[in-house]
Order: C-alpha cells, then sequence, then structure tokens
C-alpha cells in the first residue's frame, strides 16, 4: 500500500492535486487570509478553517471542536497580532482565534443581518466590519463596523447607487492605512472609506476592458497599497494603485487547472511580502504571486499617466 508523506500531502492540498486513495481535498473554499507564512481558508461545507503553515510545511484544521464549533464559516481576516477573525453566517457571529486556532473570544452581529458574506479587519485589530451582501427583496445592503469586543460602531449602506451606498457588496478589505475598501459588486465598482466610515473614493465600472468590472468578488490591499480586486465575471485579479488607477490584470478564465486559469474565483489574500494568493472554488487549489518588480510597476504607473 502506498502511504503518503506529510509533504507530499501539504503540496497537494495547496495545489488541489487528488491523493493516491482520491482523498478529498479543500472542499469549495469560500475565502482565504495570510499573515506571518500561515494560509486560512474558509470552509463552509467542511465547518472549519483549514490552515496551512507555509514555514513548517504543515496543514491543520480548527473549528471543530465544541467549544468553538463552526456552522458556516463564510469568511476570514487577520490582523497584524496574527489574530484570526472568522465569520460564521449561519451562527451570526464573529469567532476570535489566536494563529493556532485557540477561541480568544466571540460577539453576536445582531439582529438585522440577511445574509452575512465577508469580514476585515484594521491591522491592529480595533475595528472589525462586517459586510451584509442582502438580497434582491430587501434594502438592507451594507457594512457594519464592531469594536474589537462587539460594540457596534457605525454603519455603511443601504441599498443604491450613490457614494456611499451598496449594491450587493460582497467583501472588504483594510489598507495599511486603515482606508475600508468594499468590493460594492452589483455596483461595478470598489468604494473606499476613511477609518471613521467616511466616503473618501471609487473606481471601476460595468465593461470588459482593463480596469473595469463584470462581478467584483473578493478585495485586498497589499503593504504598499495597492489595491487587488478578484472578479468572478472575467475569472481574474486585477491589480489598482492606492488611487483606484488600474496597473494590471492577472489571470483568466480556462477549464484547465494551469497556473493562471480560474474557473470561479472564491477569494484573495496579501501578505505583509506583498504575495498575492488566489484561492479558485472550482478547482480547489490556491496559487501564489510574488510582487511585481519595482521597475516594472515604475513603468506601468507611467504608462497610465
Amino acid at each position: 500500500m502506498l502511504v503518503e508523506s506529510d509533504e507530499a500531502r501539504f503540496k497537494r492540498m495547496v495545489t488541489g492535486q487528488k491523493s493516491i486513495s482520491d482523498e478529498p481535498v479543500i472542499d469549495k473554499p469560500s475565502a482565504i487570509a495570510v499573515r506571518f507564512g500561515m494560509v486560512y481558508v474558509a470552509e463552509p461545507s467542511a465547518q472549519a478553517i483549514t490552515v496551512f503553515d507555509m514555514q513548517r510545511r504543515k496543514l491543520f484544521r480548527f473549528g471543530k471542536r465544541e467549544s468553538d464549533k463552526l456552522g458556516r464559516p463564510q469568511s476570514v481576516a487577520v490582523d497584524n497580532e496574527g489574530n484570526v477573525h472568522v465569520l460564521d453566517s449561519k451562527q451570526q457571529k464573529v469567532l476570535i482565534f489566536d494563529n493556532l486556532g485557540l477561541l480568544l473570544r466571540s460577539f453576536s452581529v445582531g439582529e438585522g443581518f440577511t445574509s452575512p458574506v465577508g469580514i476585515a479587519v484594521n491591522p491592529d485589530g480595533k475595528a472589525i466590519y462586517v459586510v451584509d451582501r442582502g438580497d434582491l427583496g430587501n434594502n438592507d445592503h451594507k457594512v457594519v463596523a464592531f469594536s474589537a469586543k462587539g460594540k457596534e460602531l457605525f454603519r455603511l449602506g443601504p441599498r443604491g447607487e450613490d457614494e456611499g451606498k451598496f449594491n450587493i457588496p460582497l467583501a472588504a478589505a483594510v489598507g495599511p492605512d486603515n482606508t475600508l475598501y468594499v468590493a460594492d459588486s452589483a455596483n461595478f465598482r470598489v468604494q473606499a472609506f476613511d477609518p471613521g466610515g467616511k466616503f473618501k473614493f471609487a473606481f471601476g465600472s460595468p465593461g470588459t476592458a482593463p480596469g473595469t468590472f463584470a462581478r467584483p468578488r473578493s478585495v485586498a490591499v497589499g503593504p504598499d497599497g495597492n489595491i487587488h480586486v478578484a472578479d468572478t465575471g472575467f475569472n481574474n485579479v486585477q491589480i489598482f494603485d492606492p488611487a483606484g488607477r488600474v496597473l494590471m490584470p492577472l489571470g483568466s478564465l480556462n477549464r484547465d487547472p494551469g497556473p493562471g486559469n480560474y474557473a470561479l474565483i472564491a477569494g484573495i489574500a496579501v501578505d505583509e511580502a506583498g504575495r498575492l494568493f488566489v484561492n479558485d472554488h472550482y478547482f480547489k487549489k490556491i496559487e501564489v504571486f510574488e510582487p511585481v518588480p519595482e521597475a516594472l510597476r515604475a513603468r506601468l504607473a507611467a504608462e497610465k499617466q
């Protein structure tokens, strides 16, 4: 009987390859977060967070114990202390774990949430944002800010096309300067807000050219302030500068699971070194990209001016 090594199992789980025994791999991932070499993948159907320790090349799961059992972990975010913030859409709760999966605290998001789908956290962990996409039959499309202890701070929304309003928001991310970015999917844009919830700017429009969107699904911000937006309509990731000017697209729709090919992007994340992690729901894989070299980045920026 063939025995799979830990090294082979780790590689298979990351890339989405089948095992020698056809053991299931990552099961329908919905979101991803990365910090300090730890990759956290939310798996609603597995009712767990799967963790890839890139340095030790190990993997484990948490959220299965009775004391911290997850119902439907829909989204995940990590602060600069390495604390893992999980949005459980079934329990309507935010659960906060340490980097090894020990539950630290939790709080209910309260009543009035139709369909919570996304979570983001400030680098210092003092503000947590929960995204509620609402549904087609109501106007309750919003983002709610909470303190680290679960006290509501403010709300953004509701449904609409004006500044500060949303139409099916699907995800949020926080930049190194605490700017909040929201993927406002059915308005075909990303909106940016200051830490107090004041509108700063927006970018994007419907279309097929670079810089436009079909269905912005996920957003992540690098240490340089560049904004990465995953689009499930194009099945690519577009990279924008901190002012929202498009720099370059990455990836495309393809039924071949090769590098840069996607069928259903579930989420993206950028680590403290600027590496981009792309999580594909259909292929059940994670791809990692090094940051664009500074010389190429400067040339791309100059061409856009």
